[in-house]
């Protein structure tokens, strides 16, 4: 790991335990075991190490659609007309556990969740990754799934809140739980069934 890796880790560390606003470059310096002018060297200054955090958490983003080989990402491996209620546990699965124990993206949401009440801008990014953008991004797979007859035609807004609401809530729930995590997967794979039960079509083979 080079030491521009290393400062990022730390920060991220460090933003997700204090939130942004509690941490100085000096702080992040200290963690990583540099002097403060070194660190200086390799990032303008916090903000531009927070700018990098982004990036980093924007392309762990892409990489996890590809490795779940959602639709529309360049590995699919199956289309709304043929997904079976097997996949949607896998594909509810794997983005859980990416938000819950990924190292980026578990920090960078633990930072959010704490500086949302101190920065708007900063509240403003937990809605649109984790609440209001969340909820559109549901909403434009279940009207994918509704115009492929896969799910019966209802309000694409209300099913989304239904089905990412538990996941949402199971986040919370399981954060400070890292032992649990299969009595998680577990819960998660009984909502994503009922959830078939209740809005399948055809097309969403058991």
């Amino acid at each position: 790991m080079t030491t521009k890796q290393k400062i990022l880790n730390e920060a991220l560390s460090l933003f997700s335990e204090k939130g942004y606003s509690a941490v100085y470059v000096g702080d992040i310096a200290e963690a990583v075991g540099i002097k403060t002018p070194s660190l200086y060297k390799h990032y303008k200054n916090k903000q531009d190490i927070f700018n990098s955090c982004v990036e980093v958490f924007s392309e762990r983003m892409g990489n996890i659609r590809n490795d779940l080989q959602l639709p529309g990402s360049k590995t699919a491996s199956f289309s709304y007309e043929t997904v079976t209620e097997e996949q949607l546990i896998e594909v509810a699965n794997g983005l859980f556990l990416f938000y819950l124990q990924d190292n980026v993206a578990a920090k960078f949401r633990k930072m959010l969740m704490i500086e949302r009440y101190h920065n708007p801008e900063l509240n403003k990014l937990f809605e649109d990754l984790f609440i209001g953008g969340a909820v559109a991004h549901e909403e434009k797979i279940f009207s994918d799934l509704m115009d492929a007859k896969v799910i019966k035609r209802d309000n694409p807004h209300i099913i989304a809140l239904r089905f990412y609401t538990p996941i949402f809530y199971l986040l919370q729930k399981y954060d400070m739980r890292p032992n649990e995590v299969e009595e998680a997967k577990q819960e998660l794979a009984l909502m994503v069934q009922e959830f078939c039960k209740t809005y399948k079509r055809k097309g969403l083979r058991e």
